[in-house]
Order: structure tokens, then C-alpha cells, then sequence
């Protein structure tokens, strides 16, 4: 919170006659929450007792920033904390059923069934890998805008 200022200045050549013209800008702002001391001595003179109001107004307002900044943490920690828990969740369900398809495969192998087991389990191991090196690209792609 401090007043910064920024300059900009641009200079172009006009066509025709070629006289350079020259085009500046000023930019001030000030995000600190008390008026400068000769604005303050200027609203003393006019109500003794508003210096004790603005300061009150400002710990309001400094109260209210901290309140709402602390609030915002909180709702990114709680959002990435149920982002891990749903990320350990996927993955724990997409071991299980790769773990059963292996499984099914062996069983259908046992049964007889080589050539469909051996199929099963090719397909059941070549899903488990697309789905695991594809699981955070996919997710990356949902966050990123499209262009």
C-alpha cells in the first residue's frame, strides 16, 4: 500500500510534413487507506474530532482486508486439499479396477479361454497405462483457457 506513479511517453513522427510529435502520460494512484497529512490538517480545521473517526474508519477498513484475505486462503487450501483427496480417490479406483481386470483376465485364462484372456489383459494393462500418463493432462487442459 504506498502511491506509485508510472510514466509513459511515446513519440511518433507525424506524415506529411515530418514534424515529430511527442504524446506523455501520467498515471498516480494511491491505495493507502489514510489521506496525506495536508488533507488531514485541512479536515481538522473544518471537524476537530474526524481524526479519531478516519482512524477508526481505516482500522475498519484494514480489519476488512485481512478478514477477507484470510478468507481466501482458506478457500484455496480447502479447494486443493479436496483436489488431492479426489486425486488419490481416482487413482486408488483406477488401481482397483486395472487389479480386477488382471484378475478377470487369469480367470478366463484358467477357464479355457486363452485367447479372450489374453486379449482382456492386453487391453485391461494398454487402458491402465493411457489412463495414468493421461491423467493430469487431461485435468491441465480443463484449467488452461482455449485460445
Amino acid at each position: 500500500m504506498a502511491k506509485q506513479h508510472r510514466s509513459v511517453r511515446q513519440n511518433q513522427v507525424a506524415s506529411g510534413n515530418g514534424r515529430g510529435v511527442s504524446y506523455e502520460q501520467h498515471e498516480s494512484y494511491d491505495d493507502s487507506l489514510l489521506p496525506e497529512a495536508a488533507e488531514l490538517a485541512r479536515l481538522k480545521d473544518i471537524d476537530p474530532t474526524i481524526i479519531d473517526w478516519i482512524k477508526a474508519r481505516t482500522e475498519k477498513e484494514q480489519d476488512s482486508r485481512l478478514d477477507f484475505n484470510a478468507r481466501k486462503m482458506d478457500l484455496i487450501e480447502a479447494s486443493t486439499n479436496k483436489a488431492y483427496r479426489i486425486d488419490c480417490l481416482t487413482s486408488t479406483y483406477a488401481f482397483i479396477i486395472v487389479i480386477a481386470g488382471m484378475f478377470l483376465s487369469c480367470f478366463l485364462i484358467k477357464e479355457g479361454q486363452i485367447l479372450t484372456g489374453t486379449f482382456f489383459a492386453g487391453g485391461t494393462i494398454i487402458w491402465a497405462a493411457s489412463l495414468f500418463l493421461n491423467f493430469r493432462k487431461k485435468q491441465d487442459e480443463k484449467k488452461s483457457p482455449k485460445s
